[in-house]
């Protein structure tokens, strides 16, 4: 994985964390939206999904392969 993508991909999990606590300052402020926890807890849920798909995706392209696609390999193939 290339610099240029980790540092994407620290940006978006700044901005994402950023944005999750902004919920939860704004659900805190406002109890009658819901309990702060919970909306707090489901949105880093969410951010930690993506941000573990985005890194599983990454890794995945990065390591290529001579494969044709659908053909599976054996580890010691790698």
């Amino acid at each position: 994985m290339s610099a240029l993508a980790l540092f994407v991909l620290l940006i978006g999990i700044a901005v994402g964390l950023a944005l999750v606590g902004g919920l939860g300052v704004l659900v805190y402020r406002r109890p009658a939206l819901n309990p702060p926890v919970m909306v707090v807890v489901a949105a880093t849920g969410v951010l930690v999904a993506v941000v573990v798909g985005v890194f599983g995706v990454a890794q995945a392209s990065a390591q290529g392969g001579d494969a044709d696609p659908g053909a599976t390999m054996s580890p010691t193939g790698r």
